[in-house]
């Protein structure tokens, strides 16, 4: 059975409310007697230890105090002093009785009850009363004793029993009878309360739940009417609490959803050309494990080979050198193409970090020109160095080798037998420009903004010198980018140009900015 939030509060309401009483009167019926018995013995023995304090202190001379403390708990109190009546509450008090044994009329302490009366076994502390005057003292465990009890005309008694002292013992009688009408009458009045708030409880969960769930309802036709694409509808409430920010929060979005159903189209085309994107990335992705795999079985077959053939075979020195230098050239095959996945990995997740210096440029270039000259000469290369005598920039020349390395081999891998490459510099205000030249077939247009992206070869036929898998102009791009430099490439007239930006020397840029301050005075 589906129930409406409404008739769900208000039934919610009243079960708690229902609970709350039924708890309440089980409470009362099964706790309350022992509760306030239990309170009423602990207040008993309070007032005992209030009256043995004023009757050790004060003596006889605190009966006043005793008058006091007695009626105002409605108690019987008697202090037996030694065999002797010391102090009783009842109008003859004061009157030393003597020992019960000397008596012939119970009536004495009785205060003049009927002889049917005195027939009748007396009340438990009216016993004990005997029995003290008597000489005989009751054997306590601790100093004190307290009990409920009835007499034979079934009249209820509270009895407390205390030691003041050595001999000296106080007695306390209290009737039931009141604390039990106080207790039905706190009883009735709780029930009484109990139902009239039940009452009031389910009529107020009524209305509560009508008015609560009146705004609700209005949402809900908001709500309907935004699932069938229908913004007209639009809350209207002043309320400024939770239902209100919700209604106001519902407007703001029908009018968002109503905005962003006209741009949906164009998102779909924008979304439609990413996943284009990512297809084209895996794509690439793919071919370049495919490379990677072939490029490590090679040399790792190479390497298995030359190895059990030096493990198997008897050689002379020169046969196992060779060997030896085969094995460690494959595995300097391996060791560039590992350091470039990691080099890469590490440029992607920003984890790179690079140490800027001046350093000359053109002592870096005489290095690397020494590195590639054994490959230029073979390839038989024209290979042209216009750079100036010396070159001050700033930068980690570690990283600029790098880069400038990865533009020479990828030269080199697209320049045929006899044609050039040319290395040059361009100085502007506070940087250098350095191109790499190298004559022979230009770059598509289409292909030339992706020469950046990782995995992507123009043409893979041509990477047979140095074993290239489309790393090295993915690690240009963002080596640059982390000396906050610039590059980029363009066909020329015969070829193509790959060129960097590197930011001069710090103290030429000082020197810079002299020169230029002192052109415009000039």
């Amino acid at each position: 059975m589906k129930l409406s939030i409404r008739k769900k509060v208000c039934l919610a309401l009243v079960a708690f409310s229902l609970f709350c009483a039924i708890t309440l009167a089980l409470i009362i019926v099964i706790g309350f007697n022992p509760f306030y018995y239990q309170f009423k013995k602990n207040g008993m023995i309070s007032v005992g230890q209030d009256v043995k304090t004023v009757y050790e202190q004060n003596g006889s001379d605190g009966f006043d105090d005793i008058d006091q403390i007695s009626q105002e708990i409605g108690a019987d109190i008697f202090i037996i002093d030694h065999g002797k009546l010391a102090y009783s509450s009842r109008p003859d008090r004061r009157v030393m009785m003597p020992p019960m044994h000397e008596r012939k009329e119970i009536g004495e302490i009785t205060d003049g009850r009927a002889e049917k009366e005195m027939h009748m076994q007396p009340p438990r502390h009216v016993r004990e009363i005997m029995e003290l005057l008597q000489g005989h003292e009751p054997n306590l465990n601790g100093s004190k004793e307290i009990q409920f009890y009835e007499t034979q005309n079934h009249i209820k008694l509270l009895d407390l029993i205390y030691r003041v002292q050595d001999h000296t013992y106080l007695i306390i009688s209290q009737p039931i009878a009141p604390i039990e009408e106080s207790v039905q009458i706190a009883k009735q009045f709780v029930v009484i309360c109990g139902i009239l708030w039940l009452i009031v409880a389910v009529l107020g969960a009524f209305f509560f739940s009508r008015e609560l769930t009146r705004p609700l309802l209005k949402l809900k036709k908001l709500a309907q009417g935004m699932t069938a694409l229908d913004f007209s509808h639009k809350w209207d409430g002043k309320g400024d609490d939770e239902i209100g920010q919700l209604g106001n929060s519902l407007n703001a979005l029908s009018d968002q959803l109503d905005t962003a159903l006209s741009d949906l189209k164009e998102t779909n085309k924008e979304l439609q050309k990413q996943l284009d994107k990512a297809n084209e990335v895996e794509h690439m992705r793919k071919q370049f494990i495919s490379a990677v795999s072939h490029e490590l079985k090679t040399p790792l077959a190479i390497i298995q080979g030359y190895a059990e053939g030096l493990d198997d075979l008897a050689f002379d020195d020169d046969t196992r050198n060779r060997y030896c230098r085969v094995i460690r050239s494959e595995t300097e095959k391996m060791d560039r193409l590992v350091m470039d996945l990691l080099n890469l990995s590490r440029l992607e997740t920003g984890s790179f970090r690079i140490e800027k210096t001046d350093f000359d440029f053109t002592a870096l270039a005489e290095e690397t020109k020494e590195r590639f000259a054994g490959t230029i000469a073979e390839k038989k290369i024209h290979m042209q160095w216009d750079l100036p005598e010396e070159i001050l920039v700033n930068g980690d020349p570690e990283r600029i080798d790098q880069i400038l390395n990865n533009y020479i081999s990828n030269a080199i891998d697209y320049t045929e037998s006899g044609k050039t490459i040319r290395i040059s510099t361009e100085e502007n205000q506070d940087t250098y420009t350095v191109s790499v030249y190298n004559q022979g077939i230009q770059i598509a247009p289409e292909n030339q903004g992706r020469l950046w992206q990782a995995f992507f070869k123009v043409d893979s036929a041509r990477t047979r010198t140095f074993g290239g898998h489309g790393l090295g102009l993915s690690i240009v791009a963002a080596l640059v980018k982390l000396h906050e430099q610039h590059y980029g490439m363009y066909n020329a007239a015969d070829g193509v140009v790959f060129w960097f930006t590197i930011a001069k020397a710090k103290a030429s840029q000082a020197e810079a900015a002299i020169e230029q301050a002192e052109r415009r005075q000039d």
